[in-house]
């Protein structure tokens, strides 16, 4: 039985391992220099620094916007994670060519990560799960709309293949860079 929670402060520690360091669209410039890093850090001591970051992004967020996260839990086990929030708190949609990302003044919100962690879990519909439980929180608190990138013909991708948002219910919004379109879901 799964069970989808929002994320807090309580349980930021059950973010999956691969996503709890991941600064990709929160702090894009600290995410390129982890990956061109030479220097004395270890993997584990960056890791450790990134997490502290991810954390406080989340707190600062929340305090900002309200819950931005989800977690799905099989048997009290972390399997999957969602994260959203207002582009302007994640900086690295302005990086992409397709656009433009809406904003949260006009009642959009940017999902930057729906990613199944366990590979035991993957094709059985807990994304879609998950995916429904964000949207339906966002309609609830009078969002009007969700939009992220998509990656095309590949679903080994942290925010989701195209194919998955199009099956459920998402249209193409710009598609200038062709590998990853910007969809949106009007709530």
């Amino acid at each position: 039985m799964f069970s989808i929670v929002d994320i807090m402060e309580a349980n930021l520690a059950d973010i999956p391992e691969s996503c709890r360091a991941c600064l990709y669209w929160e702090l894009p410039e600290d995410f390129d220099r982890a990956k061109e890093a030479k220097d004395q850090k270890t993997e584990m001591e960056r890791r450790s620094e990134f997490a502290q970051k991810k954390h406080e992004w989340f707190v600062n967020t929340m305090k900002e916007f309200g819950v931005c996260g989800k977690i799905a839990y099989y048997k009290n086990k972390p399997v999957a994670y969602a994260q959203f929030a207002p582009s302007g708190r994640l900086p690295n949609t302005t990086h992409y060519e397709s656009h433009p990302v809406g904003k949260q003044e006009e009642g959009v919100v940017f999902l930057s990560c729906l990613y199944v962690a366990d590979e035991e879990f993957r094709g059985k519909g807990l994304g879609k799960m998950l995916l429904r439980n964000v949207i339906d929180d966002l309609g609830k608190r009078g969002f009007k709309a969700l939009e992220t990138f998509a990656r095309r013909g590949n679903s080994n991708n942290p925010s989701g293949s195209l194919e998955f948002y199009l099956r459920n219910g998402f249209t193409i919004k710009d598609q200038t860079n062709p590998e990853f379109p910007l969809v949106r879901m009007s709530l």
